[in-house]
Order: structure tokens, then sequence, then C-alpha cells
């Protein structure tokens, strides 16, 4: 498409990138946390142990609990990206 029929030639920003790429990662981590943990764990016991009646369906758990690792994964990913940021020294580096 050219520029004029919607814009979608654009590059992104290098922080719609980092986030993305932070969102795509944190993503197929809570699949493979979400396969693991109810592969041993049925939903249902977990809703019933901390007593939550708007919950009834094992379906709703798997939700629940793959939403819960996409969120952990992301914040973990988000602190990473935070902390492995430091300057740069030397010939390459940007002076601001």
């Amino acid at each position: 498409m050219d520029e004029e029929a919607g814009g979608y030639d654009r590059e992104w920003s290098r922080e719609t990138q980092k986030i993305a790429v932070l969102s795509w990662i944190s993503f197929l981590t809570a699949a493979i946390a979400t396969m693991f943990c109810f592969a041993f764990i049925d939903p249902i016991y977990v809703i019933e142990a901390l007593n939550f009646d708007a919950i009834e369906s094992r379906n709703a758990g798997y939700a629940i609990g793959f939403f819960y690792f996409w969120a952990i994964g992301w914040v973990a990913g988000w602190f990473t990206l935070r902390l492995v940021r430091r300057k740069r020294h030397g010939p390459g580096a940007v002076k601001r």
C-alpha cells in the first residue's frame, strides 16, 4: 500500500517495537505456563479453594490463569528491559 491509501508502510518506533516484542514473548510464555500449570492442577479446585462463587466453569479458570501468567510475564519483561538499559561509552555512543 502507498502512504496515501492508509499509511501502513510507516516504520515502528523503537519503543513500539519493544512493546510489541515484550507482548509477544509474554504471550508465548503465558501459553506455556498455562499448559504446564493446568496439566497438574484443575482450575475448579483452585476456584473452590479461593471461594469464588462467580466463576463456575473450567474454561473461565483457564482464561483467568492465562491472563494472570501473561500479566506476570509482561511485568517481569518490562522490569528486565528497564534494568538492562545502560549508557554506552565509546565512539558509537549517542551524545545527549
